[in-house]
């Protein structure tokens, strides 16, 4: 008997759901292909969920406990506009601050390691900023086109970011080869042999330069520098609002999703 893994496909199209800003708050899965729109509100809406006795903050290793109470039940959108309108007293200073990378064991890299293994376990992003790595998963979904294609068009970043340097898109290519080797998966299901990741140093080097370009204007588009990065802080009110954004990939799956329904 051969088993395999396969991934559920909603019987209700996407854009006939509850749009997240509308939705009363239970728990929201930023992984999830929710094309909800809204840049901050997709960020809180991963920071805040249902509790006993009231709404609580997720997300924040090591805060104090706290719970809102509010009558009735509030959507994500009531919610975050209460919290941005300071109706609740102390309330945005606890979206403040959250860490940008976390499960860290390791030091803060600027360059490439000698042994190529800088800690037990990669650094990941915090859960709230998941539309930040799924923007710049797709820059990467993008630029793989230029394996089969070596003309294939993709421009890099010439405004909105500070200069990549040669040895930065060294240690971006390197970064990113680590983190698709590290998600292998099995074309055939789960124990069996896994698939070759994508080679990135492969590609032209305009291309890789291109890659770690895009990175960093996806950074500078959440709100996110260098000040952040080397804090390893950030805080859910340096995120632009952008109401109409919905990410990339969202927009991408979603289609699938009405197609298959």
């Amino acid at each position: 008997m051969t088993w395999s893994w396969t991934r559920p496909v909603s019987a209700t199209p996407w854009d006939n759901r509850t749009p997240l800003a509308s939705r009363v708050i239970s728990r929201y899965d930023p992984a999830s292909d929710d094309p909800s729109p809204g840049k901050r509100l997709r960020a809180f809406a991963a920071l805040v969920a249902k509790a006993d006795g009231g709404l609580g903050l997720t997300g924040r290793p090591g805060s104090e406990p706290w719970l809102i109470v509010a009558e009735g039940a509030p959507s994500y959108g009531d919610l975050l506009a209460a919290i941005e309108a300071e109706e609740l007293p102390g309330a945005r200073a606890l979206f403040e601050a959250l860490p940008l990378r976390c499960a860290v064991d390791g030091p803060l890299l600027t360059g490439i390691p000698e042994d190529g293994q800088p800690a037990s376990k990669d650094p990941e992003l915090h859960l709230a900023l998941q539309d930040l790595g799924n923007e710049i998963n797709e820059d990467v979904h993008e630029a793989l086109e230029s394996l089969d294609d070596p003309h294939h068009w993709f421009p890099g970043v010439d405004e909105g970011i500070e200069p990549v340097t040669d040895d930065h898109v060294h240690l971006v290519i390197w970064a990113l080869q680590r983190e698709l080797d590290r998600e292998r998966r099995s074309a055939a299901g789960f124990g069996q042999p896994l698939l070759p990741s994508a080679p990135l140093t492969d590609l032209p080097w305009p291309v890789q330069r291109a890659i770690a370009e895009r990175r960093r204007l996806r950074y500078a588009q959440f709100g996110l520098g260098r000040t952040q990065w080397q804090a390893n802080a950030w805080s859910l009110w340096e995120i632009p609002a952008d109401p109409d954004f919905v990410p990339r990939r969202a927009a991408r799956l979603a289609a699938l999703h009405n197609s298959a329904a």
